[in-house]
């Protein structure tokens, strides 16, 4: 009985010794977090007298990483979709695919909260006007555990035919980032 015993004893600490060396481990490499990648739902709603004239809202997505370069600072990449909805008797629906890259900095303790400046390049369409145009961004927002809510204030370049005012707009994010 005492020979089981000790026999069971042993295998014992050898799992909680493997269990806490894994734990161990797992932290440390979750603590370095060197890389990224996020997917966001998005929100458009247009705020300034450009795209407030002749669309109502905009709904869309995006999807994205960071590396790490710097302690807290990533270096990002994003790639988007919106589609802006029309007023009636407007140019029809707008469509924006940004590609972007940027910076973004953590704060606090586990990076809960976080600031993002991006700029690019988007393809933009609607039934008057289509084309390539210079795109950015800037927002923050907070994450907690893989989920993640941002608000940004977006823009797009004017060209011939846009309509008067700014191409601008606030953008309601909510999605998963995941850390590796």
């Amino acid at each position: 009985m005492k020979a089981s015993l000790k026999k069971g004893y042993k295998k014992g600490t050898m799992l909680l010794v493997c269990i806490l060396s894994l734990s161990f481990f797992y932290n440390s490499a979750n603590a370095q977090k060197l890389f990224f990648v996020f997917a966001h739902a998005g929100y458009e709603q247009p705020s300034n007298s450009g795209l407030m004239s002749q669309y109502k809202f905009g709904l869309g997505g995006e999807a994205g990483a960071g590396l790490k370069i710097l302690g807290k600072t990533y270096l990002t990449g994003t790639v988007g979709y919106s589609n802006f909805f029309d007023k009636k008797g407007g140019p029809g629906n707008l469509t924006y695919v940004p590609v972007r890259f940027g910076l973004r900095q953590n704060f606090l303790p586990l990076n809960i909260l976080f600031v993002h400046a991006d700029v690019g390049t988007a393809g933009v369409k609607n039934n008057v006007n289509s084309g390539s145009r210079f795109t950015g961004s800037f927002g923050g927002g907070a994450k907690l555990g893989p989920l993640e809510a941002e608000i940004d204030y977006e823009m797009i370049g004017k060209k011939n035919g846009d309509p008067d005012g700014s191409n601008n707009w606030a953008a309601f994010k909510l999605g998963w980032r995941f850390g590796l």
